[in-house]
């Protein structure tokens, strides 16, 4: 055996002892990702489950808001054609109403002349200067 081949073996340990080291940290990060995996999916399927009944629970009080509106919609449509209607029922007598209110009014009132106000008179007089 030379010296070479010596040195060939002992790189060849050393080498087969780096790859062993390596392959033995790979299966610790491994390990360590699994139970960190394990961890999160025990933490979070609870917190899905709960996120899948508040959406329930959401699109029913969508559903509700929906349906209020569909209400209140046609109740304004309803309320608009009978504001509507009413108009046109009663604009003709309430037109006749205001217009003998006022013929009535004006019988009842006595003419009175306007006079246009007084006018006021100066009370004190104005010098004007003159530039000399």
């Amino acid at each position: 055996m030379s010296a070479l081949s010596v040195v060939l073996i002992v790189v060849a340990i050393v080498g087969l002892v780096v790859v062993a080291m390596a392959v033995q940290s790979l299966i610790l990060t491994l390990r360590s990702l699994r139970e960190t995996v394990d961890d999160l999916r025990r933490e979070t399927l609870p917190v899905i489950a709960e996120l899948r009944a508040t959406v329930v629970a959401a699109n029913g009080e969508l559903e509700r808001v929906d349906h209020l509106l569909d209400t209140a919609e046609e109740v304004s449509a309803r309320v608009d054609a009978t504001s509507k209607l009413s108009w046109l029922i009663l604009r003709n007598p309430l037109v006749k109403l205001a217009s003998l209110s006022v013929a009535t009014d004006r019988e009842r009132r006595p003419a009175v002349a306007v006079s246009p106000p007084p006018q006021q008179l100066p009370t004190g007089r104005r010098r004007s200067r003159r530039a000399g």
